[in-house]
């Protein structure tokens, strides 16, 4: 085997087990973005967490073959940057989203959420969701609202004298 050969072998081996111990991936087309903007937002996903990589389309669909996704072929096409999810399912997602407003050349594609192909539609609702941290505070935040009104209305009444403490 030449050296070539061995090199995309190896390759399509790093994207495999990329997609085997990530927990979400999104497929982000960069054309006509400059290199500072395409630094940035590698930088941003590397503060959040997100494996950020380029790789050839056909090496890609290659190793998306051998782990059962298949339907990932229709969004392999022009430059892409593929995001991987290691420790927050939503985050590759969130920022491309982010980003994608303030950058209309970014393009969200499809991806993986929980191991099943997602269409760029699905990776937007995706990217709406909120992530763990969000999630408690919103959780927290409805348990106390009851404890808040409750709190408030004895004290209201033990100010207009109607109850004593």
């Amino acid at each position: 085997m030449n050296s070539f050969r061995k090199k995309k072998v190896e390759t399509v081996a790093e994207i495999e087990g990329f997609l085997k111990n990530s927990s979400s991936l999104a497929i982000v087309e960069y054309r006509g973005l400059t290199v500072e903007e395409l630094q940035n937002l590698r930088q941003e996903f590397k503060s959040a967490g997100v494996l950020s990589k380029i790789y050839k389309n056909r090496l890609f669909k290659i190793a998306a073959e051998n782990n059962g996704y298949s339907d990932l072929k229709s969004d392999l096409v022009g430059p892409n940057l593929f995001a991987f999810g290691t420790t927050d399912p939503i985050a590759p997602a969130k920022i491309i989203a982010k980003k994608a407003k303030e950058q209309p050349l970014l393009i969200l594609k499809g991806g993986i959420y929980e191991k099943t192909v997602v269409s760029a539609a699905e990776n937007i609702i995706i990217s709406s969701l909120p992530n763990y941290t969000e999630a408690l505070t919103m959780l927290a935040s409805a348990l106390q609202s009851p404890l808040k009104k409750l709190v408030f209305s004895l004290k209201l009444l033990i100010d207009k004298q109607k109850i004593t403490a």
